[in-house]
Order: structure tokens, then sequence, then C-alpha cells
């Protein structure tokens, strides 16, 4: 099927979304299983939006402080937050409100786990991959994405569904949540491929070798000594002005973030890879201790509206790169694929970072065959649903890309029905 006709199959968007006809099922999210101790009768996932809010009448009102990542309602990154809360607040006939604080204005990312903790926040968007210390198996997790490659579409929709099986799967990691008092709702959204956006372009081993790359994760920094880079740890607010400057040659980021700093002004040529990618700067939807005492039926509701918070990711990290596309041609910079000898390298860099953390325990010894099982398993359900990468490549992805949430519900759909349905609470 041409990718193009799936805007007329998919389910409606919205709030509809949550009241597709399944039924329910087990298990609990960041409860082990056990439902947590909130009461109250919850509902049937499938129910329709009547049922649902029935469920809600005798629940005295609730206010969620949430925190996403966005910087402001206007920003691309709101499409996750919005979709939340409206979720959360039309489905429960107004019986939960959510009160939302942009900009990270409760709390940092290295504060936020503290927050949901003792009350400043309920819900939050995290960014574990900052605190590999205390997050040591998120960090290994982080180490596996270095396998995901990179395509304009399905490679980036396989990624996430293929390293969020990965996560639901894994006891370790969600008791590395549990363990510290967090709930986790979604425990890793993969986030967009990181390429490399460089002042001039940058392709071949030799090109590579004495660059000056600022990065983000410990993994990057292997990553980058592997093509003969020099590493460079950066506050992101420094980075704009230090690739201005030349202070570094290039910086390693998603294309999402990079079209809303301004990166891209300054480092338009961006180079991409195949097989592998740089290690992601993902992040996790995690509800804090007053799940616990949360009704059933707000459980469930917040549960639920990781449908349209897996979707909104995908489609605003989508989204990324079609802006990127644009911004390449404005500022008269280009896309380049990794050389082969380049490729290589960071090939071999990548699989002595996953295997740095199986020696750690981060992760199983199985991770670079489950990675490499699950992508193919999520790229054939892209192909399954008419989803291609045949239409185009990353310079021209704004001309042939299908924007709107309507568009990947099909994948989304699958996604939570097979991977996170089965922790529902209940």
């Amino acid at each position: 099927m041409h990718s193009r006709t799936l805007v007329a199959r998919t389910v409606i968007a919205g709030t509809a979304a949550l009241a597709v006809s399944l039924t329910g099922c087990a298990g609990a999210a960041g409860s082990g299983g056990t439902g947590g101790g909130g009461s109250g009768d919850g509902y049937e996932y499938g129910a329709s939006t009547e049922e649902i809010r029935a469920a809600f009448e005798d629940i005295d009102p609730i206010t969620i402080s949430y925190q996403p990542s966005a910087q402001s309602a206007e920003d691309i990154t709101s499409y996750r937050s919005k979709a939340f809360i409206e979720d959360v607040e039309e489905l429960s006939g107004g019986a939960v409100t959510v009160e939302t604080t942009y900009g990270q204005g409760i709390a940092g990312y290295t504060d936020l786990a503290d927050a949901l903790v003792d009350g400043r926040v309920d819900v939050a968007y995290m960014l574990p991959v900052y605190q590999p210390d205390q997050f040591p198996v998120f960090a290994g997790f982080v180490a596996a994405s270095t396998l995901t490659g990179t395509s304009p579409l399905v490679d980036e929709l396989a990624a996430n569904a293929a390293l969020g099986e990965m996560a639901w799967g894994s006891e370790d990691l969600l008791n590395e949540y549990r363990d510290q008092g967090l709930h986790p709702l979604n425990p890793f959204n993969a986030a967009g491929a990181i390429m490399g956006l460089c002042s001039d372009e940058v392709s071949t081993l030799d090109e590579w070798s004495g660059k000056q790359v600022r990065i983000s994760s410990g993994a990057q920094i292997t990553q980058l000594e592997g093509l003969g880079g020099s590493p460079t740890s950066l506050e992101y607010t420094e980075t704009y002005e230090a690739l201005q400057r030349g202070t570094v040659d290039c910086t390693l980021s998603a294309t999402l973030p990079a079209t809303t700093s301004g990166f891209l002004e300054v480092a338009p040529n961006v180079s991409y890879t195949d097989e592998v990618t740089f290690a992601r700067g993902p992040g996790a939807t995690v509800a804090g201790s007053a799940f616990e005492s949360y009704p059933l039926a707000v459980k469930q509701l917040l549960f639920d509206a990781m449908l349209r918070n897996f979707n909104t990711s995908r489609r605003a990290d989508l989204e990324g790169n079609s802006q990127a596309a644009q911004q390449v041609r404005e500022f008269d910079g280009s896309f380049q694929a990794m050389a082969e000898d380049a490729e290589d390298s960071l090939k071999e860099a990548s699989q002595g970072v996953v295997q740095a953390e199986v020696e750690k325990g981060s992760l199983p010894e199985s991770a670079e065959q489950d990675v490499a099982d699950l992508m193919e398993r999520w790229s054939g359900v892209a192909e399954e649903l008419g989803y291609a990468d045949d239409e185009g490549e990353f310079e021209d992805y704004d001309e042939w890309y299908t924007s709107g949430q309507d568009y990947l519900m099909p994948y989304s759909q699958r996604y939570f029905d097979e991977v996170m349905l089965p922790h529902r609470p209940s």
C-alpha cells in the first residue's frame, strides 16, 4: 500500500483514540502487577467515552501537577503534553484537572525524580539519561539505542517500538523506577535518531578525525572516540554560540531540538547513519508517589493516555525531520550519509558500548540480538501497515512525509495493543 493512502484508514484522532474496541487486560504500570493502593472500580479498556466518564462520577475532584518536556504550549514538542491534558481532562468528565507547568518550572531534570516522590510534581517527562549513576539500567538502554539504524521513517518508528518493547519486558528497568518510588507510564521513549550537525560536510573517517564534537552522554563519548573525533561536553544552552564561534565543529542532535534551537543556522551539514546510530537522547513519562493513592479509574486513564503519548512523540520527531529538511536548504547545508569506513568504525564502537553495559549487568547478554530481532519485527509491522521510506530521502522529507497524528495512529495503536496493554492497571 502506498503510504499516503493510510490517512483514509486511520482511527478517529483525539480522545476517541482511547475508545477502540478491545477488552481489558492484567498487570499494573509501576506497581509490580498489583494495581496499587487506589480504590474504586475502573473501566474496561475500549469503553466508550460515556462509560469512561461514568467511572468518574463518584470520584472526588483530583488535581494532577504535570511537568512536560515542552518549553511552552507553542513548542512543537507540546503535541505530547496537549494530548495528555486533553485525554485526562475530557475523558474524566472534568473530575481530573491537569495543572501544567512548562519549561521545567518546578524542577530541573536532575531534580525531577525527587520532585515526583515528594509530591511537587505528579506526572512528568523525565530524562534519566542525565543521571546514569541513579538510573544505570536506563543508561544501558541508551547504549542499546546505538544499534537501531537511521532511515527517514521506518527506522524511526521501529526503533521506538523495539526499544519500548525491550523496556516493558525488563523487570530490571521497571524496578529501577519502582525502587525509587516512581511509577513508569512510558519507561523508555527513544525519541529521534541522533545525527551529526556540522559547520562543514563530514562523512568519511578522515573527515571525522580531530573534529571537536559536542556530546550529551557517555555512550556518545565512546562512539566519537571510535571515529577519531574529540568529544566535548557543553551545556545545551551554550551549544549554538560554540558552533557559531567555531569552538566546536559539530554537535550530535536529533532534528527536533536542532530545529527549535537554531543549530542548523550555524551547523547546516547533517551526517546521518544507516546500520547504527549515535546514542539517542531518550526520556520517560513517569508518575510520582501520588499515583499509589489514585482510584483505579484514574490510574487506568493516565496509562491509557500513553497511546497518544507514543503517537504524538513520533509525530513531533518526524516533523522535526521535515523542518530540518527545510532549514538545511535555507542555510545552504547538506545531508550526507556517513561513509562506509566511518560507519564501520561507529558500528564497532557501538557494539563495544553495548557489550560494556552487558558486562556491568545493565543489559542482558542477548541485548544485541534482541535489538536486531525487534527492529526486524517492528520494521515488518511498518511495512505491513504501509509505511515506507521509498518516497524520498532526508533532504526532501518535507515534500513526501504525510504529517498529522492520524497518519501514525495505526502503528501507534498496534504498539500500544501488543506491548503496553498487558501492563495496564487492573
